[in-house]
């Protein structure tokens, strides 16, 4: 099914979009402006074309023009809710083109018949309340149902509406890209229709919920994010199309590839392999040939430039669970990250996973990776002051995340991560944090600090 755009509408700006923390659902704000007209706007600016045989366009209903009746029977995808999400991972992409194209057949029949209502039932990420701790995979997990929420057309007001067409419009670029057998990103369906969208973020939220609600991982859907993570190190990469991929031979990294295009690796060079949360960090280590060079031996950078993104969970988890030639033990995997309730909050999304991903956690997590700093006790120095240390002072928010981290499970008194809640509570306590920079300023620089932990670690293999 597709969208038709009618030719004049003053529209809304990309920025007066915005996700509303507490429903999580796409909402619009309007300051000064009447909110109905304004989504009417937007709304009626498009109308649905025909999935069966180009069934002949109309415009988008009203309440007061339309035969089909809210009360009537519903056209859902309530099927694809009827089993919990560890039931539904292992379909693949041509189950999801059969889900898509059984919707909009659903919604063909109803139109043709004018009975019923045109709805989907989505299931609701954030709102699964349940979560625990997998011990069979290490990752967060959801444990109770889902909650769903149906969004209709025409809906309950503009914002449904809306909503609802979003929603019709990004099902069918997903269709189109699996049909196709081409891969499309969330920042290319979003340029699709920008005037409907409004903003990329409208877009991400939609195509996760959408993997979430057919019970997939999102590359099920043939839709990545934009790849952010770089990597530089001693590795080779085997693509599927046979090419190959020196890792060594870009100074300053590459883009992490897709794991989806890759059929093997050789990890036979690797001693170690870090993960830093800064990209000035990697950069600077990049440059310095450090992957190369480190008395702890060679390894390899990488970096997803602050909380990662799915494309770099997917890749370190590959790395994670290569195995090493006859003899040669597996690379460990550190993280270097801030000082700070931000960092430990990008250690746990590397090691847990996210709560908001938590249906994909169990592919993505990397339970094996070890912190190696920056810890309080990297910061002890008695000759030198807060500002010569180039200490900061926590934010309310820093603050607010820290104490809302130490009540998870993973950091409570009786969590996992005793060492973690420690580390939080003396940032708290003494009220500051610190970046991962500061240990450029040490005797020797940065590289000398890695060398030692990673000898250190290598050696009495602590986490």
């Amino acid at each position: 099914m597709s969208l038709t755009k009618n030719p004049s509408s003053n529209l809304l700006s990309p920025s007066q979009v915005v996700t509303n923390a507490d429903s999580q659902e796409l909402s619009v704000p309007f300051d000064g402006v009447d909110k109905e007209s304004k989504l009417d706007e937007v709304s009626q600016e498009y109308s649905l074309s025909g999935h069966q045989d180009e069934l002949a366009l109309f415009q988008l209903p009203t309440p007061a023009s339309t035969a089909i009746e809210a009360s009537q029977r519903p056209i859902a995808t309530e099927a694809l809710n009827e089993a919990p999400f560890e039931q539904l991972v292992e379909r693949d992409s041509d189950w999801v083109i059969s889900g898509i194209e059984s919707v909009f057949e659903d919604f063909a029949d109803c139109i043709l018949s004018e009975t019923g209502t045109l709805s989907i039932s989505m299931r609701i990420r954030t709102a699964a309340k349940g979560q625990r701790l997998d011990p069979a995979s290490g990752a967060i997990r959801t444990t109770t149902a889902f909650q769903t929420r149906l969004v209709g057309f025409p809906g309950k007001d503009s914002q449904e509406t809306w909503r609802f067409t979003v929603l019709v419009r990004i099902l069918g670029l997903i269709h189109e890209a699996l049909v196709s057998q081409t891969i499309t990103s969330k920042r290319d369906i979003y340029y699709k229709d920008p005037t409907l969208f409004l903003k990329q973020g409208v877009v991400d939220q939609c195509v996760d919920d959408i993997a979430c609600t057919f019970g997939v991982q999102r590359s099920c859907l043939n839709v990545v994010a934009a790849a952010k993570g770089l990597v530089v190190g001693s590795m080779t990469i085997q693509r599927e199309d046979g090419s190959v991929i020196e890792l060594a031979s870009e100074k300053e990294g590459q883009l992490v590839p897709n794991v989806k295009n890759i059929s093997n690796v050789d990890i036979s060079c690797l001693r170690w392999i870090l993960v830093v949360e800064k990209e000035a960090t990697f950069c600077s280590l990049a440059a310095s040939n450090y992957w190369r060079t480190s008395k702890a031996g060679k390894g390899l950078l990488l970096t997803a430039k602050g909380y990662p993104d799915i494309l770099t969970r997917a890749f370190l988890r590959l790395l994670s669970e290569q195995t090493s030639a006859v003899g040669l033990p597996k690379p460990s995997i550190y993280a270097l990250v801030d000082f700070d309730p931000d960092g430990l909050g990008i250690l746990s999304t590397y090691k847990y996973g996210s709560k908001k991903m938590a249906h994909e956690n169990a592919q993505l997590n990397v339970p094996s990776i070890r912190w190696i700093g920056v810890r309080s006790s990297d910061l002890n120095s008695e000759s030198k002051t807060s500002e010569e240390q180039q200490l900061l002072k926590l934010t309310a928010r820093d603050r607010k995340k820290a104490a809302k981290m130490l009540e998870t499970k993973i950091i409570a008194e009786e969590g996992l991560e005793a060492e973690w809640r420690g580390e939080l509570q003396v940032m708290l306590m003494l009220n500051v944090k610190a970046e991962t920079q500061i240990l450029s300023e040490r005797e020797g620089g940065l590289e000398t600090w890695l060398d030692d932990k990673l000898r250190e670690r290598e050696s009495t293999g602590s986490s």
